[in-house]
Order: structure tokens, then sequence, then C-alpha cells
């Protein structure tokens, strides 16, 4: 896999600090939507430096972890900005309906569009609420698994208005992954094709376990519908994304293969060899296809491996999540790098 070069920014990459004492003020907050008022969003907020700030970043949440997952990743942000003296970006997380402290959605389920929906109006209210109705110049969204689909499904639907995007191992969109397990029963199947030391049993039992959790029509506890996201995102490097400025900066960062096999070992028993196999190299070229979703070669970047991280990146390194983001920040606006 191909590692990601990083620009000479005035950043100070690859440590972990802990202050005594927070150096970032996040602000918890709600919002109800004039379209479902009676359930409301929460949302934390770290306000950036200067009255005239004009960048956002908003971390997008995939289905099992919670905008607090974000929180460390916001803090090394605040972090390494103060340290070198640059002006720190508006910085937003939250959850959706259904999700860690928002309430449950008032029509009890909600599908891909819907999220996209709401969280175009969820950031309407939230700028006006906050930034005193300064829409953003720069709009950095930053997701992970199925949050980089929504981040392409938002971008699609408002063309112009995200300037880059960083995608944390997103989700394969186009496809249900319990169908990357070729199927032991298929009388075309060669036995001979299975990694050594592993059975025939091992890849049925890991079929059906995916079929349960990750088909796109089983249940969850947010109450997401995915059934449409495949007809809506069948490609990885389409539709193509338009930034305000021409096509979008995006970075494209996917899981250590080692690291993600090791989980699915522990997590549902399946053999290393049978995902690295079977599910690593095709998601690696899922992540090749992303970092063509904008035009301009020279926006792209990656796709990379997160060095010792399974799927949840910005739990597993959060510090390496927060220099990409400051990255990203040089790239799309210089005016932000100088105080």
């Amino acid at each position: 896999m191909s590692m990601m070069s990083t620009p000479s920014v005035k950043v100070k990459l690859g440590t972990v600090h802990y202050p005594d004492k927070p150096i970032v003020n996040l602000k918890l907050g709600t919002i109800q939507l004039t379209h479902k008022p009676t359930a409301s969003l929460r949302y934390s907020f770290a306000a950036g430096d200067g009255d005239d700030n004009k960048t956002l970043v908003v971390f997008l949440n995939g289905l099992i972890l919670p905008q607090s997952s974000w929180a460390e990743t916001i803090s090394q942000i605040a972090i390494k900005t103060q340290e070198a003296n640059n002006l720190r970006p508006h910085l937003l997380s939250y959850d959706r309906y259904g999700q860690g402290l928002s309430d449950r959605d008032p029509n009890g389920t909600h599908d891909v569009e819907d999220v996209v929906t709401d969280l175009y109006a969820f950031l309407q209210a939230f700028t006006e609420k906050e930034l005193n109705s300064r829409s953003p110049k720069h709009l950095i969204l930053v997701g992970n698994s199925i949050g980089c689909a929504f981040a392409r499904l938002y971008a699609a639907a408002h063309p112009g208005t995200v300037s880059g995007f960083i995608f944390l191992d997103s989700i394969m969109a186009h496809i249900d992954l319990a169908s990357l397990w070729p199927d032991p029963d298929d009388p075309k199947f060669d036995e001979k094709e299975l990694p050594k030391g592993t059975t025939t049993d091992q890849l049925r039992h890991i079929r059906e376990k995916y079929r349960t959790i990750f088909d796109v029509y089983s249940s969850n506890a947010e109450g997401l519908d995915r059934s449409g996201l495949p007809e809506l995102l069948p490609l990885a490097y389409t539709p193509k994304l338009q930034g305000p400025d021409g096509p979008p900066w995006i970075t494209v960062i996917g899981h250590d293969p080692d690291t993600f096999a090791a989980e699915n070992e522990r997590s549902y028993g399946v053999p290393q060899a049978l995902v690295n196999k079977y599910i690593n190299p095709i998601w690696h070229e899922y992540n090749e296809g992303l970092t063509r979703l904008t035009e301009d070669e020279e926006r792209r970047a990656g796709p990379a491996m997160a060095g010792r991280c399974g799927h949840f990146i910005q739990r597993d390194d959060p510090v390496l999540t927060a220099e990409r983001v400051l990255v990203m920040l040089h790239k799309t606006n210089s005016t932000w790098y100088a105080r």
C-alpha cells in the first residue's frame, strides 16, 4: 500500500501531548431541526480562533462509535495548532438520531438520504446558532466507515460546498460485505483456493456471521436503513465531487491489514488468512477508487495505511487523524496557516 507524503507545514507530528489543563473548550450543545422538532441532536463544538474564522471541520460518525470517538482527535488538533502558533479552525462533531447522546428519530427509523437531509439542516441551524449565520468558506468533512458515504452523498447533493474530504476506512458502499466471501457450497468453488490451514466450515461460518451483522437489511441500534446505499453509490470513483474552487482535496486512509485481520479473528473467529485473502485486497482497491473522486490528481492523497489501526482509525490513532486534518487545512486554506 502506498503511503502519503506530508508537505512541509508548521505542525508537530507524531507525538501525543496530554496537558495538565485542557487547551480546548468543548461546548456541548443541542439543536432541534425544524422538520423534526420533537427530537434533539447533540453536538460538541470547539470554536476556532479569530472573529472572522471561516473554516469548519465536521466529523461524521460511522455506525458503531458515537461522536465521543473524535474527542481526542479534536484535543490533538487544538494542542498542535497552539504549539505551532497556528489558527485553530472551528471543530464540530455530532450524533445522528439514535446515536450516542442524541434522541431517537421521531419517525422511528431513517435512511441514508434522510441522514443527508438532516445533516444539511443541522449545519444550517448550527451556523445560525454558533457562527452568527456566517457560513464557512472552507468546509472539511472527516468521516469514518459509513460516515464517508454520508460525506459523499452530502457533497453530491450540495455541490461546490465542501473544500476537502478525509476518508478513514470508508465503508464499501456498493456491496454487501458477506458477498466478498466465496460460497463454499457453490459447485464452482474450488477448495484448493483456500489459504493453508483454513476450512470450508470456517468460510461457511463467517459468511453467515457477516450476513447477520453487515447485511444492508440487518437491524442496528441507530435505526438506520442502509438498503439504498449500493444504488446511490454503486462505484468508488463516481459520482465525481466538486469543491468551491474546482475539484476538492481528498485524503484516503485505510486500516492496517494485519491489525484488521487480527480484529476479525478476535471478534468473529475468522482466521486471519481468510481476511487477508478475500477482504483486504478488495478494500484497498476500493480505497484507490475513492481517491479518483476528485479529478485533479494533485489534490489526491493516498490511499495510505494507518499503521496498527483497525477499522476505527480515529479511536486507534487520534494523533494520526489530527495530523491529516492539519495537512488538509494547509492544503485548502493557506490563510489558516499563520496568525
